[in-house]
């Protein structure tokens, strides 16, 4: 069993958090660029297991990033406008983006170029056959299209 000297251990942790201050509580940009880049060099320097204290390292850094992203307006807005996007809409989006389409490359799976753009922009929504036709033409489930 390890025995632990707890004024060691403090002393050591007290000087570490002194010189990582700015990424242990990010308080700016620069502060949030620091950390990535610090992230980064872990993972890169860091072995592959559990026991390489880089890793536990690369944990604590990554809970102050997410902790500073949660509070930026450009995250929370586009967390609360991607969560509003629908589901069948935004798998759409995906294959689009995926396999590079264009609105007119779906008129046998949903129908004519303006239909596509109604959909995707929310004015109407896919039916059925639509999603019955995209699972096929793309091998995937047709729960995708639908809110979980």
């Amino acid at each position: 069993m390890l025995t632990i000297e707890p004024k060691s251990v403090t002393n050591s942790f007290i000087k570490f958090a002194s010189q990582a201050s700015h990424m242990l509580h990010i308080n700016s940009e620069e502060d949030y660029e620091c950390a990535l880049k610090f992230v980064e060099y872990l993972i890169d320097a860091a072995d592959d297991t559990e026991d390489d204290p880089r890793n536990d390292l690369i944990s604590i850094i990554s809970n102050a990033i997410n902790e500073y992203e949660s509070k930026l307006d450009d995250i929370i807005e586009f967390e609360n406008a991607s969560q509003s996007i629908d589901s069948g809409i935004s798998m759409l989006r995906h294959l689009i983006d995926q396999y590079g389409l264009k609105m007119s490359d779906f008129a046998d799976d949903i129908g004519s170029k303006s239909l596509v753009s109604l959909i995707l922009s929310g004015k109407r929504g896919l039916t059925k056959e639509h999603i019955a036709n995209l699972s096929k033409r793309f091998s995937v489930s047709p729960s995708l299209f639908f809110e979980v």
